[in-house]
């Protein structure tokens, strides 16, 4: 047997609603529900027929059966995430509860609870209800109050000293060298925290063995012994040659695997996927590994598939981010917290992610019983997803009340306490309210300055580009980030024409301001949200994306996509010499990067495919391709396809279009 077995409990699940609130007055904790339904998780129960307006307690039970050799190990129960308050029990014990969070996961201890060689009931209960006490308050939030287990759940099998979880401290080292001729170095360090401390009695030693990997072969491998009685298993400044970075358009990854033997005999071993890169500020400057970036992204509402809601699948989650992607967007944010299976896609695929607390404009006011609650959920937060290269910043609230001194003052000591788990990345707070006046809002105390521009919709008639430029003279050392723009219907008229209009005029005058480093545009779907304005049940939502709710993508998706492109491309045919010309530039705006491993490519019916690599090309910079030998007949048949080395489309038309939008005749 293995260090470490996870069985994952997501198949046969028995589910009843507890309508009549009698589950626990009828001792259902024993035995579950005595009329559930079979289902799989991730499930909830606001999508199902009669369900989709109940807000309540929900019964779960599963049979799991636990053979001989799980004696003496340690058994726990993992929840990805469960919404939201929640109670376990196993053969009719309380084994624990969580609450406050419905977002997060945690790990609860069941090793004293389980029969052996027999089967074992595990029962939760589940509810949805609003809290006076949890984050998000109350119904005063934007976006589905889906209750259930709502992602995975999985057993956890292991010896007594085990990992509970890591923090990696992956950090490139850079040469002077920026020609790629002498790759920068890594170092890895990392502290190990273990699930219980093992008294020196029951361990005199811990043997802990850490392996790096790129691409399936090992590239170093460390063993140190430390004594048995730590709770943090600490190690420093292993070094990686020859390092490839992480980067949205090259998002490299290394294999971490850790071993833990106490007293020489395994007990734990976890393999992490882990990304070397570097993001920080200078000034109003975003740099990504030492590269001054200005970036275009999008935010998605997670939980908006009405056949689905909240619980949904690793394909479901896949399908929507590839839509992220495929339109040029490389940074997203969410407004609460974030499954891992979503998360190792954005460290896969490359996409920027900031992931937050789901303080969502209330209360207005918070005081130091609201400090504990969000502390609470950054260290869940936080401990779970430390590792992941994606995410660069940690957002701890959104549209509270920022011009309120008590909001400051709470925001800034909640940043202290946040950076106290994390001193690696930026820590943010997102304001509607820096506008009205810059100096005193609450987005001051982030790393970075995150504004959600409603101007000339919920924020009325202002003067956008004198409001930029308060608010960078007010912030002249942090960068700026449009962390929303948008339309949302039916609160204000005008469709997706107008969704269209705003997405195109406020880029534009975005790209005018270079202290602006990011766009994050709202939203990338119409989203289900129980504050919605349209539909019922299920189908509530709010009118505010560039896909409809089933998916299907409107007109605005089509020019985000475009204003995303870090390529523009003029094309030039030629009859006499049958030629065709393609220039490709790098922008100089927003998007601005180096483009580095891009290919070109000319595609006929028959599938027969013209391709070029297109050189690195640094931000205003050119390349013009001459392709010889294509007579003016095969012209209108070809497709021109720009593709990121992600294998992302950048743009994909038919070459003549992409004459057309050159403005060019046939020379």
């Amino acid at each position: 047997m293995s260090a470490r077995t996870v069985v994952l409990l997501e198949e046969s699940w028995l589910f009843q609603a507890d309508t009549e609130n009698q589950g626990m007055e009828l001792q259902w904790y024993e035995q579950g529900p005595p009329l559930g339904e079979i289902i799989n998780i991730p499930h909830t129960w606001n999508t199902q027929n009669g369900l989709e307006e109940f807000r309540g307690t929900g019964w779960y039970s599963q049979d799991v059966y636990a053979p001989s050799a799980w004696k003496g190990k340690l058994l726990r129960l993992q929840f990805d995430a469960v919404y939201r308050d929640a109670v376990v029990w196993v053969n009719g014990k309380c084994v624990g509860e969580h609450t406050q969070s419905g977002y997060t996961p945690f790990i609860i201890e069941i090793s004293d609870a389980v029969n052996f060689d027999t089967t074992n009931r595990i029962v939760v209960s589940v509810n949805n209800e609003n809290s006076s006490t949890a984050l998000p308050l109350g119904n005063s939030f934007d976006w589905a109050d889906d209750g259930g287990i709502i992602r995975g759940v999985s057993l956890v099998i292991s010896g007594r000293t085990a990992i509970d979880y890591s923090k990696l401290q992956a950090v490139p080292y850079f040469t002077d060298v920026t020609d790629g001729t002498r790759p920068p170095y890594g170092m890895l360090s990392g502290e190990i925290y273990l699930w219980e401390q093992v008294q020196e009695s029951e361990c005199t030693s811990v043997q802990l063995k850490v392996m790096i990997a790129s691409e399936g072969e090992l590239l170093t491998s460390n063993e140190w012994e430390l004594s048995g009685d730590k709770k943090v298993l600490s190690f420093r400044d292993i070094k990686v040659e020859g390092l490839k970075l992480w980067h949205f358009d090259h998002p490299h990854l290394y294999t971490v695997t850790i071993a833990i033997d106490a007293d020489g005999v395994p007990t734990d071993e976890v393999s992490i996927a882990i990304g070397f890169r570097e993001i920080r500020s200078e000034g109003n400057t975003l740099l990504l590994n030492r590269e001054p970036v200005r970036l275009m992204g999008v935010e998605w509402m997670p939980g908006s598939n009405p056949m689905s809601g909240m619980a949904e699948s690793v394909a479901q989650l896949e399908e929507m981010l590839h839509h992220i992607k495929h339109a040029n967007c490389v940074i997203t944010r969410f407004h609460w917290q974030q499954d891992s299976k979503l998360l190792e896609w954005c460290d896969r695929n490359g996409l920027l992610v900031q992931e937050e607390i789901p303080h969502w404009q209330t209360p207005q006011d918070p005081d130091n019983e609201w400090l504990n609650i969000s502390i609470k959920h950054a260290q869940e937060m936080v401990h779970r997803h430390y590792n992941h290269p994606c995410i660069y910043a940690w957002g701890i609230g959104n549209e509270v009340n920022g011009q309120s001194a008590v909001t400051v003052q709470y925001f800034a000591e909640l940043k202290t306490r946040v950076h106290e788990l994390d001193d690696t990345r930026f820590i943010n707070y997102v304001s509607n309210t820096v506008h009205e006046d810059p100096a005193q809002d609450a987005t001051g105390v982030g790393d970075i300055v995150m504004w959600n521009d409603y101007i000339g919709t919920w924020h009325g008639d202002l003067n956008r580009p004198e409001i930029i430029r308060n608010i960078t003279r007010s912030f002249p050392n942090k960068p700026l980030v449009v962390a929303e723009y948008g339309l949302c219907e039916p609160a204000y008229e005008g469709g997706d024409d107008r969704r269209t209009q705003i997405l195109v005029e406020n880029t534009r005058e975005y790209r005018k301001h270079p202290a602006i480093a990011a766009l994050i545009y709202f939203s990338l779907n119409d989203y289900r949200t129980q504050m919605g304005e349209e539909g019922e049940g299920r189908l509530r939502q709010r009118v505010h994306g560039s896909m409809s709710l089933d998916g299907t993508p409107k007109p605005s998706y089509e020019a985000l996509r475009q204003l995303a492109s870090p390529i523009n491309v003029n094309v030039e045919l030629k009859k006499e010499e049958s030629q065709v010309v393609v220039a490709v530039k790098n922008r100089n705006d927003i998007p601005c990067y180096r483009i580095s491993g891009y290919t070109l490519k000319l595609v006929d019916p028959l599938g027969d495919v013209m391709t070029e690599l297109i050189p690195d090309l640094s931000p205003g910079e050119q390349h013009v391709f001459c392709f010889t030998d294509i007579p003016e007949r095969r012209w209108k048949e070809l497709m021109l396809e720009l593709i990121r080395p992600t294998g992302f489309s950048v743009s994909s038309d038919l070459l003549l279009t992409y004459q057309e939008q050159s403005g060019g005749g046939n020379a």
